[in-house]
């Protein structure tokens, strides 16, 4: 089965990131039409590469980690598969609350049937499970991937038994004939998944009866069972302790003592009574995490204390990496992947799912195919694509074959199959098949002889002419739609010390996209001059434009590394361009070294040249999650683990990260002072990293102390400079009322009181708290601005303790910030101390101190944070939007919101809890007059689902798991989004002024209908006649209901019925 239209990829590998970036400055297209080959270090693939994609991968290959996948693109700085003893697993999943397998095109591509998916019952759901693991362990197989351990989860361990060849897959179809899985249970027992460490679950359920810990999945979840009511009263002890909890679909008692009374059948004619077969592939069980025993009698023993004994998958993993197993492949749809990731979060492994229900089975097989090969393993992508060749210049490749070893030369980047046009390319998913052996491939890796003067190493001198210059007109295909060969570049000129229009003339050469630029470089010539002399000590990096990103480090001194962007006058490129990072004028100082507080002169490392920013000039800060993936772990919106929208889970840029850029943009400007504070910070907007944003960033010198930095239209500040760093104020006294706090650091991240992730989390004591003060103990983080971002944190514990209504606030602006020493390095312990100086509903001010010892290091006054209203209900749903709602269950049946958004602000920080990506844009196009009655609508409909699906025992759910659409005819429809699967509901949905209402039910003969009415300065029966009206029905239900308090005080009449031909939104 040919590779589906339009699905392209690209495999790079090279000696070096280095050599790595130097191939992604090549053209597209020559990368694309390259033909294999085979090199040791770093490699990178992209799936469906664009000139966009090529950027990005630039910037993660600049550096120098790790990406595993986000956005199709995987690389790996130096491959896990390439050490001796490292391997592959397979992983086969058990039951789990969510099954969605994407396998019918899979199936036809291994030319067998689809397999029964059915679930409806526990028998047929655990069948399925192990059809879908068969069918992926043969597909990967196909793909010459293969592993050196198979385990799996539950049932999934038959599944390995099966893939490792402990019994034949004819034999155990023929048990299933002979016995009932259904039978095979415990009655009235259920599972919860518990999100906390397995010895807080034996805590939980400790002296609970009949309550036990059933599965050790990873760190932090655990799954416990027992009698239906003494599990539920298990999770609500724990949810009422900020524990994510969710009881399980289905009902069994598997692996928990339970069972034994009901095993007689399956001993005799289950598992144990199959012909057992020495294993072909080692297999492990989970429930002793070491491989089955050798010993026949001890091997079928243990598939009876499979079904008895607690499922150990975190000692698993742990056993299955001290193993030497680097990569772990689930071998289908599920969540195993996040619980090695969970358990193993400390070493570096690789997890891909085989298949995956948010996308089609070969797509998927593709990208676990992909993230392999960049660790080092050798997948045979022909399977995949077995109607496309390799193609040079409209000749077939030769296959590939390693090259004459010789030694490699000091600046080798590449070793390159015979025919190869760059070095170091593997076409897009075109190579040459691998050998049908265990990955990774055992091939040695042989250097590339030097290249000659002017040609690429290990690429092959063309064996054409050289093609005549480039033209913009374009170029017709080669015979057989071949991609045209491109020439080796001539070997670099060196730059003669010419004016600035003449450097780049010079340099046309060297970076083709230059000549670009000359109309941009008329106008800021001497700006462009300034960079490229003071460029030429140091390679200089290929750019597309003059307008170039400023790239985030994670440093958190605003001396220790300097923006290098290149201004222009208008902050604007070509259209359409890419802007990427212009040299550095001078070797930086060594980035998070540790340093002293002592001098600034001692801070500040090697003299920089002059300025390339000049007064008054715009330059671009790129603000996205590859720039800057600290923010993953600032997320205003929790969503479901390994949620692949990134917009929906709103990662802000923080308050003093964004003081971090003004301070590191005003230093590029004045390089022989101190950036020493900043006054006037105002923060206009939240400033989102996704989608990825381009700010112009506008600096503008006052006069020789202070520069104004303005970031776009979201923050600005004047930087103030000195000679030095002033000395600080005295250590504030211990306040003499302070308490200990009631909520400790650790509960503040745990229970989400903070939403901050782990790069964010630095309280790591709360000390004290006081009527008007607080002190806690901070670790410096190592994002950027981190350490003023937690003592912020101070200020958010402090609300919690002492202002629990209302304890939710952001930053809106600081008036002043002065640092009195070189910022401490990261994981240096400090103090930090907050006073409260006003608080009103509205808004609170404080001045903050950070100290070490008795030397004040940074002070605060003004810092200013908006309040939220933080009810319980509210307050609930920001932390635990999966498990809360913002309405309210009538005892008749439906839901009732009240809206809780009077500003705009407010309105933004609920719907971003609420409304996915599809729904925000549909928010967007709304009249600004219905956007409030829309949004009340939306809430408490996703409300009203989601109880309906939780009385059915679904489990936490995000609001945004959720879509309301409307169909052709006008009706609301709730569709579940990145594989949930909603059944068939009816909606029905009202609003009316601060007030909606909602009714859900399965599909009837008649579509439900509701209305809400004012009763206002009529009759409550006339009110109440209008809302018979509005729904259709003569004998509809009425109530009568009051504004909940804080609203204003109106009464309204809530009318329903089920005899309705509509069921459209009413808007009154």
């Amino acid at each position: 089965m040919a590779r589906s239209p339009g699905v392209r990829q690209l495999l790079l590998g090279a000696a070096s990131p280095a050599a790595l970036t130097e191939l992604l400055a090549r053209p597209l297209e020559d990368l694309l039409a390259a033909a294999p080959a085979r090199v040791p270090g770093p490699r990178l693939a992209l799936l469906d590469p664009t000139p966009e994609r090529i950027d990005l991968a630039r910037r993660v290959v600049g550096k120098g980690r790790a990406w595993r996948g986000r956005k199709d693109l995987w690389f790996s700085p130096d491959p896990l598969l390439g050490a001796p003893g490292t391997s592959i697993a397979f992983l086969f999943p058990g039951l789990e609350a969510e099954f969605d397998p994407a396998v019918a095109d899979v199936a036809q591509w291994l030319g067998v049937p689809v397999p029964d998916l059915s679930v409806e019952t526990l028998g047929r759901h655990g069948a399925a499970v192990i059809n879908v693991g068969r069918l992926m362990d043969a597909a990967l197989r196909k793909l010459a991937i293969t592993p050196a351990i198979v385990a799996g989860h539950s049932v999934g361990e038959w599944t390995a038994m099966i893939a490792g060849g402990m019994f034949a897959a004819a034999d155990f179809e023929e048990m299933l004939t002979r016995i009932d899985l259904d039978a095979l249970r415990v009655p009235g027992v259920e599972f919860a998944v518990l999100g906390c460490p397995a010895d807080r679950a034996a805590e939980a359920v400790d002296g609970v009866a009949g309550v036990v810990v059933s599965h050790e999945n990873s760190t932090n979840q655990t799954v416990v069972c027992g009698p239906a009511e003494a599990v539920k009263g298990v999770v609500d002890d724990l949810r009422a302790k900020a524990v994510i909890c969710q009881v399980m679909p289905f009902r069994s008692g598997f692996h928990t003592p339970m069972l034994a009374p009901y095993l007689a059948p399956f001993r005799e004619s289950g598992v144990p009574s199959l012909r057992l077969h020495p294993p072909a592939v080692p297999v492990w069980s989970a429930t002793t995490a070491s491989p089955f025993p050798v010993d026949e009698g001890a091997a079928r023993e243990l598939c009876v204390r499979h079904l008895l004994e607690p499922v150990r998958f975190r000692a698993l993993a742990m056993a299955l990496h001290d193993s030497g197993v680097r990569a772990f492949v689930q071998a289908g749809p599920g969540q195993l992947g996040s619980l090695i990731d969970d358990t193993l979060r400390e070493h570096d492994h690789l997890t891909v799912a085989a298949n995956a229900g948010r996308s089609t089975g070969m797509l998927q097989l593709r990208r676990a195919a992909l993230a392999l090969w960049t660790e080092g393993a050798a997948p045979d992508f022909t399977a995949l694509d077995p109607a496309e060749a390799v193609t040079v210049a409209g000749q077939a490749a030769t296959p590939e074959a390693p090259a004459p070893e010789a030694p490699a030369p000091a600046d080798s980047t590449a070793a390159a199959s015979e025919g190869s046009p760059l070095p170091g390319i593997m076409a897009q998913g075109t190579t040459a098949p691998a050998a049908r052996t265990a990955s990774p491939a055992p091939e040695p890796w042989h250097p590339a002889p030097e290249a000659p003067a002017g040609q690429l190493p290990g690429v092959s001198a063309p064996p054409t002419p050289a093609p005549a210059p480039r033209s913009p007109a374009p170029v017709a295909p080669a015979p057989g739609g071949a991609r045209p060969r491109r020439s080796a570049p001539a070997a670099r000129p060196e730059p003669t010390p010419v004016g600035a229009l003449d450097q780049l003339a010079a340099l046309a050469g060297r970076f083709p996209a230059l000549p670009e630029l000359a109309a941009l470089v008329r106008e800021t010539a001497e700006s462009v001059a300034a960079v490229l002399a003071a460029a030429q000590a140091a390679p200089v990096a290929s750019g597309h434009n003059s307008t170039v990103a400023h790239r985030s480090v994670a440093a958190p001194d605003p001396v220790a590394a300097r923006p290098t962007a290149t201004p222009t006058a208008s902050g604007a490129g070509p259209a359409g361009s890419r802007p990427t990072p212009a040299a550095p004028r001078t070797a930086p100082p060594a980035v998070g070294r540790p340093r002293g507080l002592g001098s600034a002169a001692a801070a500040r490392g090697p003299a920089v040249l002059a300025s390339s920013t000049p007064p008054g000039a715009t330059t671009e800060l790129v603000v996205s999650t590859s720039e800057m993936p600290y923010l993953l772990d600032h997320c205003f919106a929790h969503q479901r683990p390994g949620w692949r929208d990134e917009s929906d889970l709103r990662p802000v840029v923080p308050a003093t990260t964004v003081v971090w850029h003004l301070m590191r943009f005003a230093q590029d400007l004045i390089t022989d002072r101190v950036a020493v504070g900043v006054d006037d910070v105002r923060l206009h907007r939240w400033l989102v990293a996704a989608p990825e944003q381009r700010v112009p960033v506008r600096v503008r010198r006052i006069d020789r102390d202070r520069v104004q930095v303005r970031l776009g239209d979201y923050a600005d500040g004047i930087v103030v400079f000195a000679d030095d760093y002033p000395s600080g104020p005295p250590v504030w006294e211990e306040p003499a009322d302070e308490r200990q706090p009631t909520v400790t650091a650790a509960r503040l991240y745990e229970e989400r009181w903070l939403f901050h992730g782990p790069a964010y989390q630095g309280v790591t004591r709360t000390v004290g708290v006081a009527p008007h003060a607080a002190r806690a103990e901070i670790t410096v983080p190592s994002a950027p601005g981190a350490l003023l971002d937690n003592a912020g944190h101070v200020i958010g514990h402090w609300l919690v303790e002492c202002h629990p209504q209302r304890w939710i606030a952001f930053p809106v602006s600081i008036a002043r910030i002065r640092f009195h020493a070189a910022p401490p390095t990261a994981g240096t312990a400090v103090e930090s101390a907050i006073r409260i100086a006003a608080i009103d509903e509205r808004e609170l001010r404080a001045d903050l101190q950070v100290s070490s010892g008795d030397q004040t290091l940074v002070s605060i006054t003004g810092w200013t944070d908006h309040r939220f209203d933080s009810d319980p209900k509210t307050s609930a749903v920001h932390r635990f939007p999966e498990t809360s709602a913002l309405s309210d269950r009538h005892e008749r049946g439906w839901w009732v919101a009240a809206e809780r958004w009077p500003t705009l602000a407010s309105r933004e920080f609920y719907l971003r809890k609420y409304l996915g990506s599809a729904e925000r844009a549909e928010y967007e196009s709304c009249p600004p007059r219905e956007r409030r009655q829309w949004l009340l609508a939306r809430v408490v409909l996703k409300d009203a689902v989601r109880g309906k699906l939780w009385d059915s025992g679904f489990g936490p759910l995000f609001p945004a798991e959720i879509e309301i659409r409307e169909d052709a005819d006008g009706r609301m429809v709730a569709v579940g989004r990145e594989g949930l699967v909603l059944p068939a509901l009816d909606l029905a949905v009202a609003t009316c002024r601060e007030i909606g209402v909602a009714l859900v039910s399965e599909p009837a003969a008649t579509p439900l209908a509701v209305a809400v009415v004012e009763v206002g300065q009529r009759s409550v029966a006339a009110a109440e006649a209008d809302a018979r009206a509005a729904v259709g029905g003569v004998r509809a239900d009425t109530e009568l209901v009051g504004s909940p308090a804080g609203l204003p005080d109106r009464q309204y009449i809530v009318a329903w019925t089920a005899a309705r031909d509509t069921q459209r939104e009413r808007f009154q």
